[in-house]
């Protein structure tokens, strides 16, 4: 079921992090940046930090290749739209989409190869409100149990830093402050873009990732999956 409100998670124990990943999947640019979801997967999974990624069902039909190496790894696949519209301006929606559709479409996509019946959503840009949570749950039947929407705690705009070709390090430093501020909670990152080629060619998540995470594990900090999150732990998606 869909919630009114969105998940987040401050009820974790202090110095537990969520990791996740939105709009997704995408490959490596020529200049050897952009996106880096697979590598990104195989990072994490050898650091022992489970993550989510809430992929775009438009980069999923493009690279499903790298949707089943996340897989392969152990994370976690969650729906994230075909074309992440925001869900509150109806002039964003593209090719006569609509809210049910963009969330069908990408459940579709993902069933090929991750055959959940329980699937975590977040919405793009966090857009929600009361009325699209009892639409969805009264007219949604795709067979799936969704849990979400799922927020985030702790928001650092990585893509802002993509888009003025900021460095990995700047964008660390900006996390790594608002991680120590926060102490828990779920963490939001772009593993790509489906908004803009800028953000995407110049996608440094994967560098920053790499810079944070000794970091954390320094200071003391643990990582979870979602299912973790006193509320979520019982909502099925572990099954």
């Amino acid at each position: 079921m869909f919630s009114g409100i969105q998940y987040n998670g401050a009820s974790l124990p202090p110095k537990t992090l969520c990791f996740t990943f939105d709009d997704g999947p995408g490959e490596t640019a020529g200049n050897g940046r952009g996106p880096k979801t697979a590598r990104l997967a195989e990072y994490l999974y050898r650091e022992g930090i489970p993550a989510t990624f809430f992929m775009t069902g438009r980069h999923i039909a493009q690279y499903p290749h790298i949707l089943k190496e996340v897989l392969k790894f152990g994370h976690t696949i969650g729906n994230h739209t075909y074309n992440h519209p925001d869900f509150l301006k109806p002039e964003s929606f593209v090719n006569g989409e609509t809210i049910l559709s963009e969330i069908e479409k990408t459940a579709h996509l993902i069933h090929q190869h991750y055959p959940a019946k329980n699937i975590f959503f977040r919405a793009p840009y966090g857009a929600w409100d009361e009325d699209i949570t009892g639409m969805l749950n009264r007219d949604l039947q795709d067979g799936i149990n969704y849990t979400g929407p799922i927020g985030w705690d702790i928001n650092g705009n990585d893509w802002e830093f993509w888009w003025r070709e900021a460095t990995a390090e700047e964008c660390a430093h900006r996390y790594l402050a608002l991680i120590t501020e926060t102490c828990r909670g779920i963490i939001v990152m772009h593993d790509s873009t489906t908004d803009n080629d800028v953000m995407r060619v110049n996608n440094l998540t994967f560098e920053t990732v790499q810079l944070l995470v000794p970091q954390l594990k320094r200071l003391g900090y643990s990582f979870a999956g979602l299912g973790a999150i006193p509320g979520l732990a019982n909502s099925g998606i572990w099954e």
